[in-house]
């Protein structure tokens, strides 16, 4: 923000009211020169932390009173203010137009598009080159929490969808090798297959399929890229919509055939996040798309074993292969003061959120791995890296190597496949390309005459006219 200083000329009327005046600012200096810099540093700032763990994460809690000790300690002068919040695109808007945001909150990659230019989010250029973020991350993620050449964000971590098997379910299909690893499908026809197969031998639904909360779209463009489909595409200056194009069409017909021709769906066809956290979790579905970032999740909430778990790549469509990649930024709200937004940063420090390679970090990055290995959580299977840092990535690397607590064969073909083939979202709109797309699964799977071509080409021309031709670049 600018700010105009107005200077006022003064008739200087006669020599000794000027020595007075010149001997009071000279006063003035000699004071502001002696107060002790140190008193000005412990100022008493406070900050609203919407990146705390909310009430259900026990071991995130449980890290946290440890982060929240040491940070007391180090910073006597801050207070942190818990504020955990959960983002979403519904309760966003209201909490960023009524100045409720915390100063320091969590977002997906697909939203700061919306926020920075809406004026939501603070400029923290200054802050990620002081703390040395902007030269520890991966340039292509940091390119997202980027506009007009201001830094926004911090990438928390970045993830890549996979394909979770219920390990449960699997070994009562027989779908085990004599090493006990899981059979996996490689295709999305072998998915079909594997699905049957879970449904036939244990009566369970073989695959997951969300529809509702955007979480249906989502899912839906991560299937539909390996049957060609492209939903946005920049044709000279304007961007035009592909939601009805061939391959779009040829994957809401698979999904439609898992529902209606082979029967291998969940019953409820009003399906969001949660539920599939709570099927999995309960052995009632053997395969959905979700990403290691969730993994502590199943297990968390529905006392899931650990050893259950295994994550396989996204099966390849007709049209090759693609994984969705996608994850969560640290965003600061711009009515957060400088010293609120400096503050936050030595929050992300004492987390172990830092590319320093100190003993701070490492032991924040301990204390969070060492509670979840104690509350029986998964340790092992990991997000994708932000750092690029190699002594950062290494250090890392050696602690979650002391805690893993799972067979990491079980997330082997995951880890040598996944990555070769990532894909990021659509670039505009795309929580509206997802709620639109729930809209079109929908359909499908409540009604078996359901043409997927023609839901389509409706949907594509409401998301290019009410959304689509906003876009200006």
């Amino acid at each position: 923000m600018n700010r105009l200083f107005y200077l006022r000329n003064w008739r200087i009327v006669g020599i000794v009211t000027a020595l007075i005046f010149l001997a009071g600012i000279v006063l003035g200096i000699a004071l502001i020169s002696s107060k002790p810099a140190k008193a000005v540093a412990s100022q008493t700032v406070s900050i609203r932390v919407g990146i705390w763990p909310l009430d259900n994460d026990e071991a995130g809690k449980k890290a946290w009173q440890k982060y929240e000790q040491n940070f007391k300690k180090k910073y006597p002068n801050i207070k942190l203010i818990p504020d955990p919040y959960s983002y979403s695109p519904e309760t966003f808007l209201p909490k960023a137009e009524s100045g409720d945001l915390p100063n320091i909150f969590y977002t997906w990659f697909t939203e700061p598009r919306k926020i920075i230019p809406a004026g939501y989010a603070a400029d923290i250029t200054t802050y990620a080159k002081k703390y040395g973020y902007d030269k520890a991350i991966n340039p292509d993620v940091l390119k997202l929490l980027t506009y007009n050449g201001k830094i926004y964000g911090i990438p928390r971590d970045g993830y890549a969808l996979g394909l979770y098997l219920n390990m449960n379910l699997f070994k009562k299909a027989g779908l085990v090798d004599k090493n006990g690893l899981p059979k996996y499908p490689k295709t999305w026809d072998e998915l079909r297959k594997t699905a049957q197969i879970i449904k036939q031998k244990t009566g369970k639904a073989g695959f997951f399929m969300p529809s509702k909360d955007n979480v249906g779209g989502w899912h839906f463009t991560a299937i539909a890229w390996s049957f060609g489909a492209e939903f946005e595409k920049k044709v000279g200056n304007k961007w035009v919509q592909g939601l009805d194009s061939p391959g779009a069409v040829a994957a809401l017909q698979f999904i439609k055939d898992l529902k209606w021709k082979y029967n291998v769906l969940l019953p409820n066809t009003l399906l969001s996040w949660g539920d599939w956290i709570k099927y999995y979790g309960t052995d009632q579905v053997g395969m959905v798309l979700a990403a290691p970032d969730v993994i502590n999740l199943p297990v968390q909430d529905y006392k899931m074993s650990k050893d259950a778990i295994a994550i396989v790549p996204i099966p390849k469509g007709p049209k090759g292969q693609y994984t969705l990649m996608g994850g969560t930024a640290i965003m600061f709200s711009s009515n957060s003061t400088p010293a609120q937004i400096d503050a936050c940063f030595k929050l992300l420090e004492v987390i172990g959120m830092s590319p320093k390679v100190n003993k701070e970090t490492l032991n924040a990055i301990e204390i969070s791995l060492k509670e979840k290995a104690a509350q029986g959580l998964p340790v092992g299977p990991r997000a994708l890296p932000v750092w690029i840092n190699k002594e950062r990535v290494q250090a890392e690397d050696a602690i979650y190597k002391k805690y893993t607590n799972v067979n990491m064969a079980l997330f082997k073909p995951y880890y040598d496949e996944a990555f070769k083939h990532l894909k990021p979202e659509e670039p505009y709109y795309t929580q509206d390309l997802y709620r639109i797309l729930d809209g079109c699964i929908q359909q499908v799977l409540t009604n078996k005459n359901a043409d997927p071509k023609k839901i389509l080409q409706a949907a594509g021309r409401e998301f290019q006219t009410k959304f689509l031709d906003k876009v200006k670049e």
